[in-house]
């Protein structure tokens, strides 16, 4: 049986702009968690929002499901 494969993967193995996307979508995330107790909740929903803008345009662009499918988040 053989599978399709999809496109992404590995960051390494993308296109520039998508392994750029990657690496900024991490450390956007770490950011959060070093950040977190020390701003408004206000600007960490902003922080945290923008987190998620990256992990759906890198999902699009990676060929992966959306964030919101994978925890079960409306569509």
């Amino acid at each position: 049986m053989t599978t399709k494969r999809r496109p992404g993967g590995h960051p390494a193995k993308q296109d520039e702009a998508t392994a750029k996307l990657f690496r900024t979508m991490r450390n956007t995330v770490e950011l959060i968690r070093e950040l977190d107790g020390r701003l408004t909740d206000e600007a960490m929903l902003k922080l945290k929002a923008a987190a998620l803008g990256t992990m759906h345009a890198y999902s699009e662009l990676a060929g992966l499901p959306a964030p919101d499918e994978i925890i079960g988040g409306k569509q």
